[in-house]
């Protein structure tokens, strides 16, 4: 019996029918707009009679179900004569969701649900149709519909990139797209072969892993949190010779703080715990992983995260793989912190500087598990990208009324090195290497020029 007549008509032609099928191991696509990227190559699939020699090609894909639930899928296969799309319940397993069945008025329907905040939520209804299959409808990614477009304003196009910290192309769309406020956002996007950033050749070395399947986890919000320290770092910032990451597992929300020796650790842990405690007033932190290092044995920790009711565990020395979100943090903010400062004219010194900034920007890249950013996650609410500059550049701010004069400047120039709000903007005072605060919409900034540290005073506007 031919299916197709009891799906429901659409009249987008992006839309294609799917099933749902428990008996597939593998999701089938007859579309390769689905893929992102596949490998053509004839191979057999087993069926019910043995294995035919039907499939072309196979490769990751993406698909949307009708409430924009996004299905990814790392060995999608490709049989382009197939009347119907197979979504295999594998697949949907495999992405951290949950299958399960209910009756509504005598029909059957087919649930995905997922797992938020310790509550179960309905992201999808598929109703039945026969012998355990369940109809709905897909439509692949708008990124990969564009995959192929130019984006024509390069010099734009490459202001955005520096000011977004140097993320590859599909993170810039990620981003852009789940910005409430971005000129580029309709625009097409342009391709790595088109432009060149040298900041980023120079900054950026990723050696690839194996690919591993690992297991997907999705704790309740502050429920499971992981910290390391990376340093000592030379040469130092200032005071300061390591950083500190705390990330919180759910939602890969993450804070950064610098630190002069390993010894105040502890009291920076303490005091962002109470603060978020203090701020999730309806969350709660069950478990906390750290490494064996001696700033965090302390008894006095261990006492007050008994009292309140944390968990907290010890690694086994020398396993990092134990603490794989605070260490893939940490080399997720290098890799951004390295082509900033290679941008500007400032010296490795100010690293501390680019590695704060970084801090601040991965909170607005949507993560691999996840279709918006830490920041959306955590708040609920959509970043404003419009006072985002590029960091290290040239800005001129107010000089305060004690030392500004009737007749006289009545600006000077910082350097911009991030900001605390979108209202307020850090920057460094050239000659004494200083760090002061500003109001954005005060400021003047020249995105083209980038002074050095210890550059001449006398230059003010």
């Amino acid at each position: 019996m031919d299916l197709s007549h009891t799906l429901v008509h659409h009249t987008t032609s992006n839309v294609d029918a799917c099933l749902a099928d428990c008996a597939t191991t593998h999701t089938i696509l007859c579309d390769k707009k689905y893929f992102s990227n596949i490998s053509m190559g004839k191979s057999n699939v087993n069926t019910i009679s043995g294995p035919v020699d039907l499939i072309q090609g196979s490769g990751r894909a993406t698909i949307i179900l009708p409430r924009e639930t996004k299905i990814h899928i790392n060995d999608a296969l490709y049989y382009a004569k197939s009347k119907r799309n197979l979504l295999s319940f594998k697949d949907i397993r495999q992405n951290g969701y949950h299958i399960e069945t209910m009756n509504d008025d005598s029909n059957e329907y087919l649930l995905i649900t997922s797992i938020i905040y310790g509550g179960k939520h309905i992201l999808e209804k598929l109703p039945s149709y026969s012998c355990e299959l369940y109809q709905t409808i897909i439509k692949p990614i708008e990124s990969y519909a564009v995959m192929n477009q130019k984006f024509y304003d390069l010099k734009n196009f490459m202001i955005w990139h520096e000011r977004l910290g140097h993320p590859r192309l599909s993170m810039m769309r990620r981003i852009i797209n789940n910005s409430l406020w971005h000129p580029l956002k309709n625009q097409k996007i342009l391709m790595p072969n088109d432009y060149n950033c040298v900041a980023c050749s120079q900054g950026k070395l990723i050696i690839k892993p194996s690919f591993i399947k690992v297991e997907y986890e999705s704790p309740a919000f502050l429920e499971s949190i992981q910290g390391d320290i990376c340093g000592p770092i030379h040469p130092p910032s200032g005071p300061f010779r390591y950083f500190m990451v705390l990330i919180y597992a759910s939602t890969c929300w993450s804070h950064v703080c610098l630190l002069s020796t390993r010894n105040i650790a502890f009291a920076r842990l303490l005091a962002q715990i109470i603060q978020l405690k203090a701020q999730f007033l309806d969350h709660s932190i069950k478990k906390i992983c750290l490494d064996n290092a001696g700033e965090f044995s302390s008894q006095t920790f261990l006492d007050y995260c008994m009292s309140v009711g944390i968990n907290v565990e010890y690694l086994v020395a020398h396993t990092h793989t134990q603490n794989g979100l605070a260490e893939s943090i940490i080399k997720h903010l290098q890799l951004i912190a390295r082509p900033l400062l290679l941008r500007t004219k400032l010296s490795l010194s100010a690293w501390g500087h680019a590695i704060l900034h970084a801090a601040t920007l991965i909170l607005i890249r949507p993560t691999t598990n996840h279709d918006c950013s830490p920041l959306q996650l955590a708040l609920g609410s959509q970043l404003n990208v419009s006072h985002f500059r590029i960091f290290g550049c040239v800005v001129y701010v107010p000089i305060a009324p004690p030392q500004s004069s009737k007749l006289g400047p009545q600006r000077r120039l910082g350097i911009y090195v991030g900001f605390n709000s979108p209202s307020i903007i850090r920057y460094l005072e050239p000659v004494t290497s200083d760090v002061f605060t500003a109001r954005f919409t005060d400021c003047h900034f020249d995105e083209n020029v980038f002074p050095p540290l210890g550059g001449d005073k006398s230059k003010e506007w």
